[in-house]
């Protein structure tokens, strides 16, 4: 019996791709066997129908991902350019392989061939097929002369109706006929600046189930961390515009420089189908922040004019109510109608876009000290819900003075049971360490591992690192409540060793609670928190002119750095008449001991539940 069930459509192109994932496993396992399941999709069944009729998004994949979630597979092969933004509920991408040449493709007809070596060289009035709204927009704009006509099938049935004379030429991508051996056919790979590729394209995405350990550790070794963290930041631009294979949009991605301190640079359009308009755009920074970089660029886009383009490709409705927008367009909608962020480290103001309705935190003004590299969620959530938000970092996050303990650590993981982490900043330099040490994810696989907080187990959770532990708080009394819990009072603490990589001005609140249960806890820095080099004179100034209506403290030491900035004992004379919200018990804490009354405090320690706070106490 197969050990590893691969889901695939029955192309030959999909086949290809799951026959090499197959292949690469056996190599990497030679003990598993792997089979290949043909399932067949929406897409498939509807070969000849337009992709705008049949909606696009989920059609080459939805029975596939029925199929994973009904346990008939382990692992669905895809094309990770068919693949929506976002998954069904239970499933995650739990690899992204290497990517093959993302650039699409110019083939010509027998005809043409020795003539024509590229789009600009195509005779006036040539018939050009292809099945993309996203190709073909760029096509109109760049050659409004080309006369486009649609054209679906495989890439085998492509090339016979072109050299049956169906068109002049074709248009494909280069990856797919790559790697079914017709790179030969290929006339022009057409540079990313005249068409840019659709998100994805190139790579191949492997979807499994969350909860599947055996799998995720399997495929572990397939990511490609560049095209990963370059292709999540072209999801998260699809994403951030609501768009889909129906819409004409595009997003590419590429890292430049070598290893950790590459950058990564993001570039992404949107047009109108007949071409006459597009919105294009880019962006630069550090390729571990893809997420918040694609989010970055969707709204650049929105602030250009691309809400209009985008408000123009949506199907009528036969019915005179329109159909409830969808979780990405409503969120698209906000973002339209919030105050637009455009720089990673810097803000600019923009008028609304729109008169969509009143958001729940129209009107409201919120104080963010959060330092500027992990703030991006907690700003997005607060503007996509109508706030104007004060960027008043007091806190860095930066690399420790020395990387000794941590490397020493790493070395001698063997020392310990559990490695517990209380914050994705320690997860992200953790991991980066034992990549730049050349340690693989696999060495974690004898540990047990601690996520202190739903947003670190997810962290951990897209690095293919399974949580064994998830308490709520980061207290002594709230990990033992959870192990108990989880694993019973006959599985006993006393004699275990836990490593914990934190900050350096992490609060020393685990160890000596822990002590008398027999565990010993080493912390250990993996990152340092400083205080920004700004005046007392500016803060002031900023606090004072702000006039908001709340604040928010994500850690204690943002309000600590706050009070040193302003060179106070108490904070509370400066921020008279705002509302305080902390983001847990320990911050909350050191609020009240700077003289603050903490108005709010959530159950769940996470940006999305203080926000949803927010918005409750601005109803009242």
């Amino acid at each position: 019996m197969p050990t590893l069930i691969i889901g695939s459509r029955g192309s030959r192109l999909a086949l290809w791709q799951a026959n090499w994932i197959k292949a690469e496993l056996e190599r990497l396992h030679p003990a598993i066997t792997v089979a290949i399941e043909i399932i067949k999709t929406t897409g498939d069944k509807l070969a000849e129908a337009s992709l705008v009729q049949i909606s696009g998004k989920g059609v080459f994949t939805k029975e596939i991902e029925e199929a994973l979630l009904d346990h008939r597979i382990d692992v669905a092969v895809h094309s990770l350019k068919d693949l929506p933004t976002t998954l069904p509920e239970g499933l995650h991408l739990c690899a992204i392989t290497e990517r093959e040449d993302a650039r699409d493709a110019l083939v010509v007809g027998p005809h043409l061939q020795g003539r024509v070596n590229s789009i600009g060289q195509l005779p006036a009035g040539a018939r050009v097929g292809t099945s993309s709204v996203r190709r073909a927009a760029q096509l109109r704009h760049l050659r409004p002369d080309l006369q486009l006509l649609e054209l679906r099938g495989n890439v085998e049935t492509r090339l016979r109706k072109l050299d049956q004379g169906a068109c002049d030429a074709i248009i494909l991508a280069s990856a797919g006929l790559l790697r079914l051996g017709f790179g030969e056919r290929i006339t022009e790979r057409i540079d990313p600046e005249l068409l840019l590729p659709a998100a994805g394209q190139g790579a191949l995405g492997l979807e499994t189930r969350i909860e599947d350990e055996r799998t995720n550790f399997l495929l572990e070794a397939l990511n490609h961390w560049p095209t990963r963290n370059a292709t999540e930041a072209e999801r998260a631009v699809l994403r951030g515009l609501g768009g889909g294979c129906a819409v004409p949009l595009a997003a590419y991605g590429y890292i430049e420089g070598e290893g950790q301190n590459g950058q990564l640079v993001l570039k992404a359009l949107v047009a109108d189908a007949a071409g006459n308009q597009i919105v294009r755009d880019q962006v630069t920074g550090p390729q571990y922040r893809g997420d918040e970089l694609g989010w970055l660029l969707a709204r650049r886009l929105l602030a250009a004019g691309a809400h209009q383009l985008l408000a123009k490709t949506r199907a009528p409705q036969s019915s005179a109510s329109p159909a409830p927008l969808t979780p990405a367009e409503l969120e698209r909608e906000r973002a339209v109608a919030s105050v637009q962020k455009f720089t990673l480290e810097e803000e600019e103001n923009a008028a609304p876009l729109s008169t969509a309705p009143p958001l729940p935190l129209s009107g409201r003004r919120v104080i963010v000290t959060r330092a500027s590299k992990q703030a991006g969620e907690l700003i997005r959530l607060l503007e996509i819900s109508g706030a104007e938000v004060i960027a008043c970092p007091t806190i860095e996050i930066r690399e420790p003075e020395s990387w000794a303990a941590l490397d020493d650590a790493i070395a001698n993981l063997k020392r310990y049971d559990w490695i517990v982490f209380t914050s994705s900043n320690g997860v992200d330099f953790f991991l980066r360490r034992m990549d730049e040490l050349g340690r693989g994810r696999a060495e974690l696989i004898p540990y047990r591992v601690c996520a202190v907080g739903r947003k670190t187990a997810e962290r951990l959770s897209r690095e293919g690192i399974h949580v064994d532990l998830t308490p709520a708080r980061f207290t002594a009394e709230s990990l033992v409540e959870a192990f108990i819990k989880r694993y019973g009072v006959g599985q006993r603490l006393r004699g275990t060793r836990m490593l914990l990589p934190a900050s350096s001005m992490t609060r020393n609140v685990i160890r000596p609670a822990l002590d008398k249960f027999g565990v010993q806890v080493d912390v250990v820095t993996a990152y340092q928190t400083v205080i920004p080099a700004t005046s007392s004179e500016e803060l002031i100034k900023l606090i004072s002119q702000a006039r908001a209506d709340y604040i928010i403290f994500t850690s204690p030491s943002t309000v600590t750095n706050l009070a040193t900035l302003l060179e106070t004992d108490s904070l509370e004379s400066y921020l008279a008449g705002t509302r305080v919200a902390c983001i847990g018990p320990v911050t909350a804490e050191a609020a009240r001991l700077q003289g603050l009354k903490v108005h709010l405090l959530p159950e769940e320690h996470t940006a999305q539940a203080i926000v949803k706070l927010l918005i409750k106490d601005s109803a009242l």
